[in-house]
This record gives structure tokens, sequence and C-alpha cells, in this order.
């Protein structure tokens, strides 16, 4: 396709560092999944050598130099755009998608008619199934109501399965936590339309979300990632994934005043999270008083709740949950049990038993101390 690089360049900017990644399918992992980037051509190239074999995700953020990207440092991200994703959970899909990657993780080729067997069926699915009008209807109406609320609306993409991705653009600012800011508007604007399909995980860790690359070809399906308006309908935005043709792009044209918002919400959202410092400090202060040995491992202890967890980590002595706390969608394990306590990476919460059972059971630090009066310790 012509113009792709052009696009990219005005998507991302003339000059940026961000991460390229390619997650295999292979068992063997052992070759190189993620690669830095600084320019437009540097991601063409490797969109051009893994588009249709294998995802293309490009970092969401600017790291804002070489230095900050090779050290991970999210501190200086460029904060110019917010990302939403919506998606389609589908039992068939889903099936087939497993069969799929049984075969892949053996090579792109291994039984290969029976791989594009496979690959067939879900296009099918996308295509003449309307598996993901729900994902794309909604982030129609998302776009609709964010235009209504921040004056223009966000450019939309075909994710190339069955989701839909949104990005809005502002004037590059800085906040205390855009994941706490960026967390709450999806979580409020979730619940207040309705919308089944956005993924809150994304906005939880906006930071360290990467996204398909626009303008590559989904592994699994081979259609492209390709932009589409609230006009078009479902047959016209299948047509441009089939046959993509780049579109023109100016990011002047999906520039909202959004950021003023994430502003307000980040000072309301800094205070409260101030305030519960303050409270958890003073509840551990109580659980601690009355530990007394009660819990030695939490490992051991969330066990006895929880089960077996999802990840162990032996030599890193700490073990990875998905989070029961009913706060989030967790599709990965995102929460951490070490001896002295429990952190999650999703929701944020962290603490010890005595805050876990609160949260877990919805227990006052009364009943907590009610239950625990007959507990033998682990």
């Amino acid at each position: 396709m012509r113009g792709v690089q052009s696009f990219y360049r005005d998507f991302y900017g003339h000059e940026f560092f961000r991460h390229f990644r390619r997650p295999p399918d292979l068992d063997n992992k052992k070759f190189r999944i993620q690669f830095a980037l600084k320019n437009s051509k540097n991601l063409l190239l490797h969109v051009l050598r893994n588009s249709g074999h294998h995802p293309c995700f490009t970092h969401v953020y600017d790291h804002g130099s070489w230095d900050n990207l090779k050290r991970g440092n999210s501190r200086r991200m460029v904060l110019d755009r917010a990302f939403f994703d919506f998606d389609v959970s589908n039992t068939q899909v889903k099936k087939i998608k497993n069969l799929l990657l049984s075969l892949r993780r053996h090579g792109p080729v291994h039984e290969r008619d029976q791989q594009e067997e496979l690959k067939e069926k879900i296009r099918e699915l996308i295509i003449n199934d309307n598996i993901a009008k729900k994902a794309i209807d909604e982030a129609k109406d998302f776009s609709m109501n964010f235009k209504e609320l921040f004056g223009k609306e966000p450019i939309l993409f075909f994710s190339g399965c069955k989701g839909a991705h949104a990005y809005t653009f502002f004037r590059a600012s800085g906040f205390k936590n855009l994941n706490r800011a960026g967390a709450w508007f999806a979580e409020n604007i979730k619940k207040s339309k309705s919308y089944e399909c956005l993924d809150l995980a994304v906005n939880l860790d906006a930071l360290a979300r990467l996204s398909r690359t626009p303008y590559s070809k989904h592994q699994l399906t081979g259609l492209t990632v390709v932009p589409f308006s609230v006009e078009d309908s479902y047959d016209e935005i299948m047509e441009k994934s089939i046959n993509p043709q780049v579109e023109a792009f100016s990011r002047m044209d999906f520039t909202s005043n959004f950021h003023e918002h994430l502003k307000r919400i980040d000072l309301v959202e800094s205070y409260n999270a101030k305030v519960e410092k303050t409270r958890e400090n003073k509840e551990m202060a109580t659980s601690q008083t009355y530990n007394s040995g009660l819990v030695n491992d939490h490992r051991t202890f969330f066990r006895s709740i929880m089960g077996t967890p999802e990840r162990e980590y032996p030599e890193k002595e700490y073990v990875m949950y998905r989070c029961p706390l009913k706060s989030h969608e967790d599709r990965k394990p995102s929460f951490m049990v070490h001896k002295n306590g429990y952190q999650c990476y999703g929701c944020q919460k962290k603490g010890n038993y005595w805050q876990f059972l609160k949260d877990y059971y919805g227990w006052r630090d009364e009943d907590v101390k009610s239950r625990l009066k007959n507990f033998n310790g682990c």
C-alpha cells in the first residue's frame, strides 16, 4: 500500500521512541519479539516483515528519548493521546482460534492447509456473520458521544478481527497519574452508556499499552487494521479491510480538549488517593497490632482462599493471580502476592491479609477481627 509510511509519520510523529512487538505463537520463544523504533521508516520495515504472520503492536506513547525507551522510563513519556479498545467475546471464534493457535505453535506453515481452513472460518464469521458489529457499533456511539463532550471525534479503526479501536489526540500534557484519570473516565462512560465491549484493562495500564499497528494484517484473519467513520456501514468497513487503501490523515481533525477533562479528574482522584492512603495506613497499623504472627507468609494465606496461583515464580518469591477484587477486568494475571502482602498492577490495590479480607468480603475491621479469632496462622 502506498502512503503507509506517511500515515505513520503523521500518526506517530516525525521522530519518536516507541517499541514494536510481534508476539510469536511458537513454543520456542528464544528469538527477539520486541524492537526499538525511532521513526516511521523503522516501523514500516517491521510491519512489512511481520504483517499477516505475527501480531504487529506499537507502543501507544512516545518515551521521549532513546535513553528513556531503553530504561523503560514511563515518567518521561509524551502524553498526547488516549486509546480505547472495544472487543467482542465470541465462543465460536475462541474455539477456532484455540485450534489455530495449537497448530501455529509449531510454526506458521505447520499443517498450512488446515491453518488456512481455520483462518477462513474466522474470516467468514467476521465478514458474513457480523461478529465484530457490536464492538464497531459501540465504538461509533462512543465517537459521537465523545465529540459532543470534547469537540472532536476520535479516529476509529477496525482491529482486523472482532474489535475496534479509538484514539483521540490532545496537546501533550503532564498528569500526575494518566492511568488513574483515564481509567476513571473509561469506567464511568462504560457504565453510563452500557458499553459491554469497552475493555477497561487498556486504560488501567495505559502507559504500558501497545496497540495493533494501523494498516497491518491480523495474523489469524488476514484482515487489515483500517480506519472507518461513523457513516460507514459494516459491509463497507469489511470491504476496506479486505482491499485496503491508505486514507489521508490529519491529526488536527481528531485533536480534542480531552486533556483538560483528564486534568480535572486527575486533581480529584489525586486528592481521593491521598485520603485513601491515610485510611490504609491507619488500617495497616490496626492489622499489624492484631497480627502477632498470624500470617507469616501471604502466599500460603492466599492459596488457602484462592487456590493454586495462575503463575508461580519460586526464584522471585512471588505468585500471580487474576485480580479477585472485581474492580476491573483482568484478562492476564496482574495480582501479585509476596511473603508480606499483595499488590494488583491493574487496579493498584495493595495491602496485607487484613485489607484483602475487607475488600474481598466487604467486611469491617470488627468483622475481620471476629473471623480471625480462631485462625491458627500460616
